[in-house]
C-alpha cells in the first residue's frame, strides 16, 4: 500500500510535467486543437437523431425572416402581434439606420410589450439596436450562449453574466422571464449565473416553423395565441441545409467526428435553451471535487493491484495490464453515456486518462526504485534486504 501511494505521487508528478511541457510547446498545438471540440458524449445525440422520434415542441413557435428587408419584417411583426402570442423574442439586431421611411414604419411595429429584443457582446463591445428600435433596456437580452472562447461547439449556456457592477441577462432567460414573470428570474438568478450544459431536445425539424407567407394576412392561427414566438434567421425553407449563416456547431451535429459544416441555426439553439428553462430540464453536473476523489481512489487501487502482480512476475502481467486498461476505459465511457441519458453529466475523460497513464508508469517507477535501492539502500516493496 505504501509503494502504491509513492508510485501514485510519482505518476502525478510525471503527468504534471508532461502537461506543463505540452501546454508550452507549439508542437502539440495541432493535437490539442484537433481534440478540444470532441466529446464522446456526442454519441448520445448521434444515436438519438438516428431514432428520428423527437416530439414536436408545442411551447415554442419559430418564425423565419430569411432575407426580408425592414419593410417586410415590419409587416410580418405587425400581423404576428394580431395573433396574440404572449412573448415575441426578436433575434434580430437593427444596428444601423437605413431608409428613414421604413425605419420609422418598423419602429411603430416594435412598441408592443410582448417583444424581447436581442443584443450581443463582440470583443468586449456591445452590439445593439439603433436608438428607437426598442422600448428600453429592460426588455432585451444578450444572444451570446456563453463567454468561453475555448470551444467552437455550443455545449454550455450562461443565463446571467456580471461584468463589474452591471448584471446582464441572456436572451432566452429574458424570454422565459417575460413568459413566466419576474418572480421566476428572481428565484433562478443565482442558478443562472453559473455556466451550465444545454440539454438539447430537438433540431430544426422538431420545432414548428412559420415562413413570412404563413403569417401575412392571416386572421387567426390558434396555436400561436399565448405561446412563445421566436423570430430570427433560419435560411431559405428549401435550401437551409446548405446555408451556414448564423449556424453553429452543436453536439447534435450528425458528423460528430471529423470535419463538418456548422449544423444548427442560432435561433434553434435559443429555442432549445428556452425549452430547457421552461421545463426545468437541467443537466446535473458531477462536481469537480468528486472527480478528483474518484481519480485518486481508482489510481491508488489500480497501482496497488498491479504492483502486487508485478512483484509476482506473472507471465501474463503485461497482458492483464493492457486488458484492464482497455476494459476500464470502455466501461467508464459506457457508464458516462448511460448517466448522460439520465441527465447527469459525468466528465470521465480526465479520470480515465490519469488512471490509465499512471498504470502505464509502474515499470518506470520500478526502475527508479531499483536505482534508489542501489544508490541509497532505499527499501520498499520491490527491493529490500
Amino acid at each position: 500500500m505504501k509503494e502504491a501511494f509513492i508510485c501514485m505521487v510519482f505518476s502525478y508528478l510525471v503527468l504534471g510535467l508532461v502537461l506543463l511541457i505540452g501546454l508550452n510547446l507549439n508542437f502539440f498545438s495541432p493535437f490539442k486543437n484537433a481534440f478540444k471540440d470532441f466529446s464522446y458524449l456526442d454519441l448520445h445525440y448521434a444515436e438519438k437523431l438516428k431514432e428520428e422520434n423527437f416530439d414536436l415542441n408545442e411551447n415554442i413557435v419559430l418564425v423565419n425572416i430569411d432575407r426580408l428587408n425592414r419593410k417586410e419584417i415590419a409587416e410580418v411583426l405587425n400581423d404576428l402581434q394580431r395573433l396574440s402570442p404572449k412573448v415575441i423574442g426578436l433575434d434580430v439586431i437593427f444596428r444601423d439606420r437605413q431608409d428613414p421611411v421604413w425605419d420609422v414604419f418598423l419602429k411603430e411595429k416594435l412598441t408592443n410589450e410582448a417583444f424581447v429584443f436581442a443584443y450581443s457582446f463582440q470583443d468586449d463591445e456591445e452590439i445593439s439596436n439603433a436608438e428607437g428600435f426598442q422600448l428600453d433596456n429592460e426588455n432585451r437580452g444578450y444572444t451570446n450562449f456563453n463567454f468561453s472562447a475555448s470551444s467552437a461547439v455550443v455545449r454550455n449556456f450562461q443565463g446571467i453574466n456580471s461584468i463589474g457592477d452591471q448584471t446582464y441577462i441572456s436572451f432566452p432567460a429574458k424570454v422565459v422571464e417575460r413568459y413566466l414573470g419576474k418572480k421566476w428570474l428572481a428565484e433562478k438568478q443565482q442558478f443562472l449565473k453559473t455556466e451550465r450544459p444545454i440539454a438539447y431536445t430537438g433540431t430544426r425539424e422538431n420545432f414548428l416553423i412559420l415562413e413570412s407567407k404563413d403569417i401575412l394576412n392571416q386572421v387567426e392561427i390558434p396555436f400561436i395565441k399565448d405561446k412563445i414566438v421566436l423570430v430570427g434567421y433560419l435560411g431559405n425553407e428549401y435550401t437551409h441545409e446548405y446555408d451556414i449563416e448564423d449556424k453553429h456547431f452543436t453536439p447534435m451535429n450528425r458528423k460528430f467526428v471529423g470535419k463538418s459544416p456548422p449544423d444548427t441555426f442560432g435561433l434553434v439553439i435559443h429555442a432549445n435553451i428556452v425549452q430547457m428553462l421552461l421545463s426545468n430540464n437541467y443537466m446535473y453536473v458531477v462536481p469537480n471535487w468528486f472527480l478528483v476523489v474518484i481519480t485518486i481512489v481508482l489510481t491508488f487501487l489500480g497501482l496497488a493491484y498491479f504492483i502486487y502482480l508485478n512483484k509476482r512476475q506473472l507471465a501474463s502481467y503485461i497482458l492483464r495490464l493492457n486488458l484492464v486498461q482497455l476494459l476500464f476505459s470502455v466501461t467508464f465511457v459506457w457508464c458516462s453515456l448511460l448517466m448522460f441519458r439520465k441527465g447527469i453529466l459525468f466528465k470521465i475523460s480526465s479520470v480515465i486518462a490519469v488512471v490509465v497513464f499512471s498504470l502505464g508508469l509502474i515499470g518506470y517507477y520500478k526502475k527508479l526504485a531499483h536505482y534508489f535501492y542501489k544508490k541509497y539502500t532505499w527499501e520498499g516493496y520491490f527491493y529490500h534486504d
